[in-house]
């Protein structure tokens, strides 16, 4: 890191000065590695985004402790004062996924109350990695030029940084979002059903507080097989059981929740697996997580064989492609009663 340089060079520096004893050319190498120095840091400053911190031992490439200093590169902080909306859905989706984010746009991110401004659709990036990753943000800022729905942190976006996009995502909902009713976490590949999720959150009977629905897992419990790619250690979560959290694939809060959850993360050590840490916060907040009124609304693994009145009658179903979630979401909104 950019500490490390910094210390090598000033241990170099002092060794300089003192084998010229202060001489005219000790002077011109401390000046000139000095300008070096400063050079190296402006071009290269520290930031969380780039700094590998892990917090468990297979932490694996990329994973960082939640960044305080981290910055939006794609923002638009002025969306929810534009539209005004009742519920804002907010999509974490990988830099590479271009496809998944059109097929969003194509489908159930262009009902015409997205389109009214009753929903707001955005999609959550990090930056992304590998050898291509120039090309891909050069694309990502022209996406979001046609579209002007994309946010972007600066921190490399991988699986192991989801609870971190999980509390950026919360960040951006305080700040920018204050007077909505609602906001929604959903996955890239759900097919989400816009009109019947607002008629669910619009019943009397769902409360505008300490309120968050979706698929809710009780009793999950925690893998300890350091093999298993949901492996937490016992240093980092020492109970056998996760408390009750909605699955990740889509849930849905009152707006009084992202900062309540944000206030009580700073005393909870974050683990990767999301929807899980969203538990943890919530049992520290006393605040249970609540199923929908209707359980087969929410789905993870829907039939094999297509059927249009079943999809018809989801909230949330998740799907095999890009191509699986245009074809179905077609059909569905086909003229003529679904069933």
């Amino acid at each position: 890191t950019i500490f490390i340089q910094e210390r090598d060079y000033l241990t170099f520096l002092s060794f300089s000065l003192s084998t010229s004893k202060c001489s005219r050319r000790g002077v011109l190498v401390f000046l000139m590695m000095l300008g070096i120095l400063c050079l190296l840091y402006f071009v290269s400053p520290p930031h969380w985004g780039t700094e590998f911190h892990q917090t468990y031992e297979d932490a694996g490439p990329y994973y960082v402790a939640y960044p305080q200093n981290y910055r939006f590169i794609l923002d638009h902080p002025q969306k929810c004062k534009q539209h005004n909306p009742l519920l804002v859905v907010i999509v974490p989706v990988a830099p590479q996924h271009t496809e998944a984010r059109h097929a969003i746009r194509k489908t159930w991110g262009n009902d015409s109350l997205v389109q009214h401004g009753t929903v707001v659709v955005l999609f959550l990036l990090g930056l992304p990695s590998g050898n291509n990753s120039k090309t891909l943000q050069l694309r990502i800022h022209q996406e979001n030029l046609q579209h002007q729905d994309l946010l972007q942190i600066d921190f490399i976006d991988s699986y192991r940084n989801l609870t971190i996009k999980t509390m950026v995502m919360l960040e951006w909902l305080k700040e920018r979002c204050p007077q909505t009713l609602f906001a929604a976490k959903v996955d890239d590949d759900i097919l989400l059903n816009i009109r019947g999720l607002m008629m669910m959150l619009l019943s009397p009977s769902v409360p505008l507080s300490n309120y968050i629905t979706g698929l809710v897992w009780y009793g999950n419990v925690v893998i300890r097989d350091p093999s298993n790619k949901f492996y937490i250690p016992h240093n980092v979560y020492p109970n056998s059981v996760y408390p009750p959290y909605p699955l990740g694939m889509c849930y849905i809060m009152s707006m009084d929740l992202p900062e309540k959850i944000l206030q009580v993360s700073k005393e909870i050590k974050p683990i990767f697996i999301e929807d899980a840490y969203i538990g943890l916060c919530l049992e520290r907040l006393n605040i249970a997580p609540t199923n929908p009124p209707n359980l087969d609304q929410f789905v993870v693994n829907p039939p094999r064989v297509y059927n249009r009145c079943y999809y018809a009658k989801r909230i949330a179903v998740m799907t095999n492609s890009p191509n699986q979630l245009i074809s179905y979401w077609t059909d569905i909104h086909q003229p003529g009663p679904a069933c």
